[in-house]
């Protein structure tokens, strides 16, 4: 008696089955590319943040008027920054950072103790008696705190990337709350650029910060945040 073969029979997949693996894929695009598109929207860069991008946060932060702080970046600060530089190296500078107290070259990030012994020293006029050189370093018009009779003018030579700059700066601070009135600080830019590549940008962003009032803002914004954007590009 012959065996009937009963026919194989092969399960068709519906138009949904079929279609599902490209619109999943369809999903997935549209989902990455309204996720640039939100981010583009909420103003957040699409990749890691530049140097450029963070010093317009910090202006940002300080309420600078933003476009007028990337208009100045654009056409830069390098001629103030460049003057500043080279009547350091004529002072004498060849590092970061570098004081003259009442003309008196301090290099480095000395403690508060040497500077209360020469900022003494010249208040109870030592300044006739005392036989360092005393270098003579036009204020011109750096931007400083304090009032301009007082007796004792610091002028610093500073690198915003420059790590011993910004562990001088309490130091400074510390200068400027103990002796109040009879101390004159100017800050003037000696960037490092060939072991701080960011130094130049940054001293010339806080140029720009000068033009809208908020110098020392900006100078003690870069400073407190130096190892978040120094290692940007």
């Amino acid at each position: 008696m012959a065996v009937k073969k009963v026919p194989t029979v092969i399960p068709q997949k519906s138009l949904m089955e079929k279609v599902a693996p490209f619109m999943m894929l369809a999903l997935v695009v549209m989902a990455f590319m309204l996720g640039l598109m939100w981010n583009k929207l909420q103003g957040a860069p699409a990749g890691p943040m530049k140097f450029a991008d963070k010093l317009v946060a910090y202006a940002k932060d300080l309420k600078l008027d933003t476009k007028k702080f990337k208009k100045c970046m654009e056409v830069g600060k390098k001629s103030v920054v460049d003057s500043d530089t080279a009547q350091g190296a004529q002072s004498g500078v060849n590092g970061t950072p570098a004081f003259f107290i009442n003309g008196r070259l301090v290099s480095g990030a000395q403690p508060f103790s040497e500077f209360k012994k020469i900022i003494d020293e010249e208040l109870t006029g030592g300044q006739n008696k005392v036989t360092d050189p005393r270098v003579k370093v036009e204020l011109g018009n750096a931007p400083t705190q304090g009032k301009s009779e007082a007796p004792v003018v610091v002028i610093e030579f500073s690198d915003f990337q420059c790590p011993f700059c910004s562990r001088a700066l309490p130091t400074i601070k510390q200068v400027l709350s103990e002796y109040k009135d009879k101390v004159l600080l100017a800050y003037k830019h000696f960037p490092l650029t060939q072991i701080h590549p960011l130094a130049q940008k940054a001293a010339e962003a806080s140029e720009c910060a000068r033009d809208q009032g908020k110098f020392w803002e900006f100078h003690d914004q870069l400073f407190a945040t130096q190892q978040e954007w120094s290692s940007l590009q």
